[in-house]
C-alpha cells in the first residue's frame, strides 16, 4: 500500500472508535459495568496508538458477551491496524453478522479486503459504506484508490470528485483524483490516436504537451498543423495566440485573437484576448472599446478590469481608469498586485501624493507576500529533494 493510502487508512480508522456505548442488558449490571469499562480502555488504547492493546481488549469483550457487535467491530478495526487483514475481514464480518447497520463495518471490511487484493469483493462493501453515508469522505475515496488501483480509472473519477467536492484541499484526495484523470485522458487520446493519427485533436493534444514543457516554437507548429485541418476551430486559434504571446510576438498573437472573434462573434474570452493583447501593443483606441464590453457582461471584478483601466489611463480618462484599477484589486493574485501598481502611477500622475503613497505600499506588501510565499514553497521543495521524499512519507 502507498504511503499516502496507508495515511488516508490511519485516519480513516479512528472513525468508528468509540461509536457504541449501549450495552446488552442481558448482562448483570456488575458483568455490564465490566464489559463497559474494558471497552472503553480499549477505545484508549486506540486512540494512544496501541493497536496489539486494543485487540486484546475488544477480544476481551467479545469473550464476555459474543452478541456484542461494537466489540467485533473495534477488534476488526484494531486487527486492521495491525496487518492482521485476514482476522480482521472475520472480525468485521462478525460484526455485519450481529449488526446489519454497524456504523462503518462495510468502509472498513472494503479497505481490508482491498488489501488482500480481493478487489470485487471491496468495491461490494464500499458501494454499501457510500450507499449508507454518499457523502463519506473515506469511502469514496477508497473507492476511488480501488478501482484506480485495478485499472478501472474511469470508474474511480466520480468517487474521486465527489470526495475532493466535500474535502477540497485534501492533498491525498487531490493526487489519486489527478491521477485517475491523467489515465482517463491518456487513455482517450491514445484511442483518437489509434482511430485517427492525423486527427487536428492529436496535434492540439502534441501542442498541449508541448505547452507544458515550455516547448513554444513546438506547440506553436503543431497548434498550425492543427487549424491547417480545422479551420473553424475557434479555441485553437485561442491557444495559438496564447503561445505567440509567451514568446513576445504580440503581432502574431493578436492576428490569431482577431481570428478567434471573427470565428466567435459576442463571445468575451475572445473579446478580453483581442483587447488585452491591443492594451499591450498599444492600440487603446481598438482595444478599450472591446474590453468594456467584457466588463458589462461579466458585471464582476475580473483581469478584464486591469487592462480596462490601462487602456483608459493611456487614453486620459483618469476618473473611468481609477474606478477599473480599484475593481481590478479585488482580483486575487497578481492582477491585485499589478493592480495596486498602476494605480499608484495613476495617482503621480493627476498629482495625488497621499494616494500614490497608499496605492504603492498596498503594492509592495503585496509582493512582499508573494515572495516569502514563493521562498517558502522553493524552501520546502529543496528540503523535499534533500531528503529523498522521506520528509513527505513521514507527514501524518
Amino acid at each position: 500500500m502507498r504511503a499516502s493510502a496507508f495515511r488516508v487508512f490511519c485516519r480513516a480508522s479512528f472513525l468508528c472508535a468509540a461509536a457504541f456505548v449501549c450495552l446488552p442488558h442481558a448482562l448483570s449490571q456488575a458483568q455490564g459495568d465490566q464489559l463497559q469499562s474494558t471497552y472503553r480502555d480499549g477505545i484508549a488504547a486506540m486512540k494512544a496508538g496501541h493497536p496489539d492493546q486494543a485487540e486484546q481488549l475488544f477480544r476481551r469483550t467479545t469473550e464476555m458477551d459474543a452478541s456484542f457487535a461494537p466489540g467485533f467491530l473495534d477488534l476488526g478495526l484494531a486487527q486492521l491496524r495491525e496487518g492482521k487483514l485476514p482476522d480482521a475481514i472475520a472480525s468485521l464480518n462478525k460484526a455485519l453478522d450481529l449488526d446489519a447497520n454497524a456504523p462503518g463495518a462495510d468502509l472498513f471490511l472494503g479497505i481490508a479486503y482491498y488489501q488482500t487484493n480481493h478487489a470485487d469483493e471491496a468495491v461490494v462493501h464500499l458501494q454499501k459504506a457510500i450507499a449508507a453515508n454518499p457523502n463519506s469522505v473515506e469511502a469514496n475515496l477508497w473507492m476511488g484508490i480501488v478501482e484506480l488501483s485495478t485499472g478501472h480509472p474511469e470508474l474511480a473519477t466520480a468517487p474521486l470528485d465527489h470526495a475532493a467536492e466535500l474535502s477540497p484541499k485534501d492533498e491525498n484526495i487531490l493526487d489519486y483524483r489527478g491521477q485517475a484523470h491523467m489515465q482517463v485522458a491518456r487513455a482517450s487520446y491514445a484511442t483518437l490516436y489509434q482511430l485517427d493519427p492525423g486527427s487536428w485533436r492529436v496535434h492540439r493534444l502534441k501542442a498541449q504537451i508541448a505547452d507544458e514543457g515550455e516547448h513554444q516554437q513546438q506547440a506553436i507548429d503543431e497548434f498550425l498543423a492543427a487549424i491547417k485541418l480545422a479551420p473553424k476551430q475557434a479555441d485553437l486559434y485561442e491557444e495559438l495566440g496564447d503561445e505567440y504571446r509567451k514568446t513576445g510576438a504580440t503581432e502574431l498573437a493578436e492576428k490569431a485573437y482577431a481570428q478567434q472573434l471573427e470565428l466567435t462573434p459576442g463571445n468575451p474570452v475572445a473579446m478580453y484576448n483581442l483587447g488585452s493583447i491591443r492594451v499591450d501593443r498599444g492600440e487603446e483606441k481598438t482595444g478599450v472599446p472591446l474590453l468594456e464590453q467584457v466588463v458589462k457582461l461579466y458585471g464582476h471584478p475580473t483581469v478584464a478590469d486591469y487592462y480596462l483601466g490601462r487602456g483608459l489611463a493611456t487614453e486620459g480618462e483618469n476618473a473611468q481608469a481609477e474606478a477599473a484599477l480599484k475593481r481590478a484589486t479585488q482580483v486575487e493574485g497578481e492582477v491585485q498586485r499589478r493592480a495596486w501598481y498602476e494605480l499608484g502611477q495613476l495617482y503621480r500622475k493627476t498629482n495625488q501624493p497621499e494616494q500614490a503613497r497608499a496605492a504603492l505600499e498596498q503594492y509592495q506588501s503585496l509582493r512582499q507576500a508573494n515572495d516569502r510565499e514563493t521562498a517558502r514553497k522553493e524552501e520546502d521543495w529543496r528540503r523535499l529533494n534533500a531528503s529523498g521524499g522521506n520528509a513527505l512519507a513521514s507527514q501524518p
